[in-house]
């Protein structure tokens, strides 16, 4: 009997190493470790928020760095959303997903933003106020935590909206 647990014991070890290494390889973040919590408004419309997702991207300010995108949504997103702006963007357009995108610098410091949501009437906001508030908790090489909140309700070509939004996701490489 006890070499049958030890032998079970084993190959769960396994499964449990390769089910890692498969998820850690993909260069896809597991949806069970990102969340976010808080609201996106635009034009009077709020959308809830429930998942977050993040990965290395090439420096926004220097593309020898390393920056960390921070996509926080109201739908989970599969891998080909996550690696590819237009699809975000197409899924926006026919308001399948509500997102806000974040790009921490190395220093913790956003450098970016940009939407993606069908409630603009015309071109979505991108860029950073330096009123809005972030407030990082932490960043490393595999998590991204913090909060980010639009200082007022922001006005874009007759649109208005604001963010108010908290995060934790594992950092996909």
């Amino acid at each position: 009997m006890i070499q049958y647990t030890r032998r079970t014991a084993m190959v769960l070890a396994v499964l449990s190493l390769v089910a890692t290494s498969l998820s850690v390889t993909d260069g896809k973040a597991d949806p069970a470790d990102g969340r976010a919590e808080g609201t996106l408004t635009v034009n009077g419309k709020i959308t809830k928020l429930a998942y977050a997702y993040a990965r290395s991207v090439p420096g926004f300010l220097d593309p020898n760095t390393k920056d960390t995108q921070v996509i926080v949504s109201d739908v989970s997103l599969d891998a080909q959303a996550l690696a590819d702006d237009s699809v975000r963007s197409d899924l926006a357009s026919q308001g399948k997903l509500h997102a806000f995108e974040i790009t921490i610098d190395a220093t913790g410091t956003p450098v970016s933003t940009a939407w993606r949501h069908n409630g603009f009437e015309g071109p979505m906001p991108s860029g950073l106020s330096s009123a809005d508030v972030f407030t990082k908790k932490l960043l490393d090489d595999k998590f991204v935590e913090g909060s980010y909140k639009s200082a007022d309700q922001e006005e874009f070509f007759g649109n208005t909206y604001s963010f108010d939004v908290t995060f934790r996701a594992a950092i996909a490489h």
